[in-house]
């Protein structure tokens, strides 16, 4: 195909149209459609790994959540224990300080004598 432009001022516009006639053509249509079933078949299964995937990461998803909160309730369950030992500790130890001054007090009391009297 030669075209050549004579007008300088204008342009050419070609409208080229191609017509392909196959032999065979039922044949060729019987193969693609059996690839597009394996294609579709091949696709299926994708989707089908992909949903299991999806389940199966959403699953994993829940037990970390679950993980994670009770991890936080130990945590807080170890502090507040964690206080009232403290608190319990430093109680008891009060009053085994102000037991035994207490003891050593009653104890002086027991040996004090008048200074006035002889002691024998």
């Amino acid at each position: 195909m030669c075209l050549g432009n004579h007008n300088h001022f204008g342009a050419i516009r070609v409208f080229v149209n191609f017509g392909v006639i196959y032999e065979g053509f039922e044949e060729t249509k019987m193969e693609t459609e059996e690839g597009e079933i394996v294609l579709n078949n091949t696709l299926a299964g994708i989707e089908e790994s992909v949903q299991k995937l999806q389940n199966q990461i959403f699953h994993m998803w829940r037990h970390y959540n679950f993980a994670r909160m009770r991890k936080g309730k130990d945590h807080y369950l170890l502090q507040s224990i964690f206080n009232y030992v403290t608190w319990w500790s430093a109680t008891q130890s009060l009053v085994i300080i102000v037991s035994g001054y207490l003891q050593l007090f009653a104890i002086k009391r027991l040996f004090k004598t008048n200074s006035g009297g002889p002691r024998c």
